[in-house]
């Protein structure tokens, strides 16, 4: 498996959309680099790669939920919030080999928060088509087997939490899984688990038991399938004559029509028709009658108008004319001005002031044609008004609703003149009633039966499991010796391979979690030899030389249990082979003599709880290289924090041994002070993509930039 693109759209502190290219094309070139200060995005990025591969199982929950929403949420972009459409994505894209293909996957994850409430978008796509509900789970159920969400720490390495899982005691689980899982054994496992499981169940059935239940089911099914025949007769019947029935009512309203007949609701509808068409009839009048006695006359010389209102204003301008003309004078203007000003610029004066009011084609000696008065003038502004305003549509309208209501109360008249009398209506009444009465008995009589019909197929569904549960048993129990007895052959088979292939990995994981310290560690003498126990539970040991003296008081000190814990299975093999004894116990009746001089080369056990971090660190390294190798899994390997507790003198040693050949495709996130200037010219010839992540601290952004702190 490798990851060949990461997409993150308003994730965390990646506003907007963000891309990360992980594509391996150089086998030479094995290692994605990307670096950042503390708070710049690593591990963000790092927790977007498990929530797009597992969604809720990343934080350990079954399905989406309200907890996994709200951990999603925290994880949206604050600045998405401000915009009108709060969208977030992450996308994975990844090759995947089944079984000789190799396919490409995209998953892809889309949150949408739409009034206050979040939804999540989850699709894979293979090769560019989007996998269907049965495609989408047996791809989850593959991935899931390459890669568990329990495990997914072991491929996504954090160097400042890993430590944490082997400073406990529940660390060889955690390898045991990862071994299994790695090796493909952890299939055999499950087989082992479920046929041991079969074995070991209670199978003390009573056949006889059994048979009575199966019988008895079976004679109840007869019993109620034969009322059910019965009851179905009897139901076709009941329905035949309700459709009979509604016949004969069909038959009975149509002749009723026929004669002329009108049903009580029928006449009070046509009364109250015919009362709302008189009605309108009688407002439509009136409304035509105002405008006939009224407006119309007015309406038919609309065309004058215009003139007259044009006459009008003419008139009343003429007055103001008389009116200013009367008022202004020679002498009162010819004071005003104090003597200053010649006669003639008076009269000048006084004619241009006389000649602003006077009308266009006024002149004195006209006479007015209309000469209203102001009340007679607003008279003809309202009825101009009313012209103006006159809605002829509305008027053609009224007219047409009119002429329908007369016609509507005329038909009304004839159709009531012509119906039923009350007493033929009486006796079709009757016969309806006898008719709808029969109706509703035999309606009654088909309930209860499709009742009872219900209630048998409830008592048929139920005695048929208990028939076909009672037979699945009594075959169950004809087949359990046979598949008792393969069961068992297939347990103790798993069994036996598993311990076998268990050992078989044991003591390659031994040897080569030594070779890899050797190959990253520069103390010879730190770990040189390693037991794993049946639970993957480890004993780490160095080399160390005794003499007899202190190989008898150790031995005396500790005893057989202890002793053997100090100096290791191997040690004890070695040292019972040197004294020519069968077991340990031969120390018993020993004595320092019977060592000799020279020095006992054995091991002395070293607690894994007591290495320091660092050393710790490079330990774990080590345990995951062997596993990876010995797994022959092509799987990514993400390491955040590489250098987290290991000191300068080693550092050297990962970035030229480690990281270059622990996986086709290593993706380191770090900050410039773990890969420095000095192993970034040491890696660098390893990188074959590389990216630098920058925080905004103001705007809480991250950007991506295409290179790392240094140059080379």
């Amino acid at each position: 498996m490798k990851i060949n693109k990461v997409k993150l759209h308003n994730f965390s502190s990646y506003e907007g959309n963000n891309e990360f290219d992980f594509e391996i094309t150089d086998a030479g070139k094995n290692i994605v680099l990307i670096g950042g200060k503390n708070g710049a995005g690593k591990t963000s990025l790092f927790t977007a790669i498990k929530v797009a591969l597992y969604g809720p199982l990343a934080y350990g929950y079954v399905g989406v939920n309200s907890h996994y929403i709200s951990k999603i949420k925290d994880l949206i972009n604050s600045k998405a919030f401000q915009q009108e459409v709060v969208e977030s994505e992450v996308q994975l894209t990844l090759q995947l080999k089944i079984e000789r293909d190799i396919r490409n996957y995209v998953i892809t994850r889309k949150w949408d928060y739409t009034n206050q409430k979040l939804t999540e978008e989850y699709t894979v796509a293979r090769d560019g088509k989007l996998l269907n509900d049965q495609e989408l789970s047996y791809f989850e159920n593959y991935l899931r087997s390459i890669i568990p969400p329990d495990l997914f720490e072991f491929f996504l390495f954090d160097g400042e939490e890993v430590g944490n899982i082997f400073s406990t005691s529940a660390y060889n689980t955690y390898v045991r899984n990862a071994v299994f899982t790695m090796c493909g054994m952890d299939v055999f496992e499950i087989i082992r688990k479920f046929t041991r499981g079969y074995v070991t169940k209670n199978n003390s059935n009573d056949d006889d038991e059994v048979y009575d239940t199966y019988e008895s089911a079976k004679q109840q099914i007869e019993t109620l399938e034969t009322e059910k025949e019965k009851l179905d007769v009897e139901v076709g019947n009941l329905t035949k004559e309700l459709e009979n029935i509604d016949i004969q009512l069909i038959e009975l309203a149509t002749a009723f029509k026929n004669a002329g007949g009108i049903s009580r609701k029928e006449k009070k509808q046509l009364e109250d028709e015919y009362a709302l068409a008189e009605k309108v009839k009688t407002e439509s009048l009136t409304n035509i009658k105002l405008f006939v006695e009224g407006l119309m006359p007015f309406y038919i010389l609309r065309d004058f108008a215009n003139p007259i209102m044009a006459q009008l204003d003419f008139e009343e301008k003429g007055e103001i004319f008389y009116y200013v003309q009367s008022k202004l004078k020679r002498d009162a203007i010819s004071d005003l001005l104090k003597g200053d000003v010649s006669d003639a610029k008076v009269d000048q004066l006084m004619d241009h002031l006389l000649d602003t009011f006077r009308p266009k084609g006024f002149r004195e000696d006209m006479e007015m044609m209309f000469d209203l008065s102001k009340e007679d003038i607003g008279r003809v502004n309202g009825i101009v008004s009313s012209l103006d305003d006159f809605d002829v549509s509305a008027m053609v309208d009224m007219v047409n609703k009119r002429r329908a209501a007369s016609e509507r109360t005329a038909e009304i008249n004839r159709i009531l003149k012509n119906s039923m009398s009350e007493e033929d209506i009486n006796e079709f009444a009757q016969r309806e009633n006898e008719i709808l009465k029969k109706k509703d008995d035999l309606s009654s009589i088909l309930y209860d039966s499709q009742h009872r019909l219900e209630e048998i197929d409830r008592e048929l569904q139920m005695q048929e499991q208990i028939r076909d549960k009672a037979m699945q048993i009594l075959k169950s129990n004809a087949q359990n010796r046979h598949v008792y007895e393969l069961s068992s052959g297939i347990s103790s088979m798993m069994e036996q391979f598993l311990e076998e292939k268990t050992v078989s990995i044991r003591r390659k994981l031994e040897k080569d979690i030594v070779q890899k310290l050797k190959s990253i560690y520069r103390k010879n003498n730190l770990i040189t030899h390693i037991e794993i126990g049946k639970n993957f539970d480890f004993n780490l040991y160095q080399d160390e030389e005794y003499n007899g003296k202190e190989l008898l008081t150790l031995y005396k000190n500790l005893g057989n249990s202890e002793f053997t814990n100090l100096i290791g299975t191997k040690g004890e093999k070695r040292l019972v082979k040197m004294l020519e004894g069968t077991s340990i116990n031969v120390l018993k009746n020993k004595s320092e003599s019977d060592f000799g001089q020279e020095p006992i080369r054995l091991y002395k056990k070293i607690e894994l709880g007591r290495l320091s971090k660092g050393e710790r660190q490079i330990f774990i390294l080590a345990l995951y290289w062997a596993i990876i190798e010995i797994s022959g899994q092509n799987v990514p390997f993400i390491i955040d924090t590489p250098y987290a507790r290991i000191d300068a003198n080693h550092r050297r040693e990962i970035s030229e041994k480690f990281f270059p050949n622990i996986s086709d495709q290593v993706i380191i996130l770090s900050t410039d002070e773990e890969i420095n200037e000095e192993y970034y010219k040491i890696v660098k010839p390893y990188v074959s993509k590389e990216y630098l992540l920058i925080n905004d601290e103001n705007e809480n952004r991250t950007t991506i930039k295409n290179n790392y702190f240094f140059e080379v």
